[in-house]
């Protein structure tokens, strides 16, 4: 509700003010009596209270994101083809940080203080530093432009699930999202690795004769793996927007491109639809982390149901 209060009320603050959109209509024409008649046609002249609470009927009942008067069209209907795209672009790039961000901790944490652990540790902080922009250009000139000759952007004009019929073109924008995700990622779970690793129960499994490898797996993983549920619902939004920046540098037609476009344009409407579009993802991200953090750690049901 916050972030659709933000979204609602920001169009006041541009140039003119909420009747902004009838001057881009207008044109010309735009004199005070046709920009007040343009406005009171487009219910412009109501009160703050009264279109707010219509916006937010609409978005919560029939999910209608507002209108661009740029494009003279809805706004879903702008970016609904480009939604599924980058939400598969982020999925698939979730999963692979996932397969790898984890084992990677889990070895770091089992070889503290080794080359192994110093060379990933350093990789880690050198992608974690790096913005998304530079990583995407290092990679096209590395991949694209010299040997191996990788595309440089993914095909263009093509449904969502193209990803996995055309996955080589996809190769370099999974790249650069999934090494952002990976260094941090991987240094949360190597720090949670080590701290379960002195806990007591951990010390005591050892006394009884437990093996390394099974108190690592058995005792360190699966309470070391709650927080990591926990924080890839949380970098949902990061992933969200590095995939905005991604899409940008290799020219594939998602809600980055869109959002690129539209602020280019002016049109504000889409851009803050398609801001309200991302903090609804995140949320429903969340969620599922939540309900995933139940299903690995029973002791949340347990005390969930005690009360």
């Amino acid at each position: 509700m916050i972030v659709m209060l933000f979204t609602f009320s920001l169009p006041y603050f541009q140039t003119h003010g909420i009747v902004a959109p009838a001057y881009t209509v207008l044109g010309t024409k735009a004199t005070p009596y046709n920009v007040a008649v343009w406005a009171k046609e487009h219910g412009m002249d109501a009160t703050y209270f009264h279109r707010f609470w219509t916006y937010a009927t609409q978005v919560l009942f029939h999910f209608n994101l507002g209108r661009s008067y740029k494009e003279n069209s809805s706004v879903w209907g702008i970016i609904s083809l480009y939604v599924p795209r980058t939400i598969w672009l982020a999925a698939v790039s979730l999963v692979l940080t996932t397969i790898i961000a984890i084992p990677l901790g889990i070895y770091q944490a089992s070889r503290r203080n080794t080359v192994g652990d110093y060379t990933a540790t350093g990789v880690a902080f050198v992608l974690y530093a790096m913005p998304n922009f530079l990583l995407a250009m290092l990679l096209l000139d590395a991949f694209s432009f010299h040997f191996p000759h990788l595309p440089n952007s993914p095909p263009q004009g093509v449904q969502a699930w193209a990803i996995f019929t055309d996955p080589v073109g996809f190769i370099l924008p999974v790249a650069a999202l999934t090494m952002l995700s990976v260094a941090g990622l991987s240094r949360y779970m190597r720090g949670t690795v080590l701290e379960v690793l002195v806990q007591d129960y951990v010390r005591t499994a050892k006394a009884k004769g437990c093996s390394g490898r099974r108190t690592l797996f058995k005792h360190a993983f699966r309470n070391a793996l709650g927080p990591i549920i926990v924080l890839l619902g949380l970098s949902i939004p990061a992933l969200l927007g590095g995939a905005l920046i991604i899409e940008s540098v290799f020219n594939y037609e998602g809600l980055g491109i869109q959002t690129v476009f539209a602020a280019t344009n002016l049109d504000l409407p889409t851009v803050l639809g398609i801001t309200l579009l991302v903090a609804i993802l995140t949320l429903l991200g969340n969620l599922l982390a939540d309900v995933a953090l139940g299903l690995v750690n029973p002791r949340i049901r347990i005390e969930g149901n005690a009360r």
